[in-house]
């Protein structure tokens, strides 16, 4: 049985501005033409990880994450581009190089009182994933938004 101070709990999530972390060098541009797979499934995939603290805190965990992500982008440089629809009427991939959206987050409480990770209910996910106010279609969502959530014991991040 839940106790009732628990179903008086409310989330709150605090975000900072979305900024846009380029990959570390300059990458391939062009092109990047889709399977036939991803032309029938675009759907949008929100996920969240978890992580407990070390000993040594916290504070340092959203640059971290940061100077990570742009590394990776180098390698995996279609998620630094733009979804976009080619001549033919098919969803490919413009690699511009722009970078990953980056939202750094707090919330008002730690992630044990949040309850099972792997399976947050959907208003819980809906206030750790970063959304894009007013995004009508899937082309007007990046290819990546990573939010990282940080609070005293643990470190979330939320690519979608």
């Amino acid at each position: 049985m839940a106790d009732i101070s628990d179903q008086a709990f409310e989330l709150i999530v605090k975000k900072e501005e979305p900024t846009l972390v380029p990959p570390e060098s300059e990458t391939e541009k062009g092109l990047y033409y889709l399977s036939n797979l991803d032309q029938n499934i675009a759907v949008i995939v929100r996920t969240m990880y978890c992580f407990k603290s070390d000993s040594k805190g916290n504070e340092e965990a959203a640059e971290v994450i940061k100077k990570a992500l742009s590394k990776i982008l180098v390698h995996y440089y279609p998620f630094a581009g733009k979804l976009t629809i080619s001549t033919e009427g098919k969803l490919i991939i413009d690699c511009t190089g722009d970078g990953a959206m980056f939202v750094e987050a707090e919330a008002n409480c730690e992630m044990e009182k949040i309850g099972d990770t792997t399976k947050p209910d959907p208003k819980t996910l809906g206030n750790l994933v970063h959304d894009i106010p007013g995004a009508k279609n899937i082309l007007e969502i990046p290819l990546l938004t990573v939010q990282v959530r940080v609070s005293k014991n643990f470190h979330a991040f939320f690519p979608l």
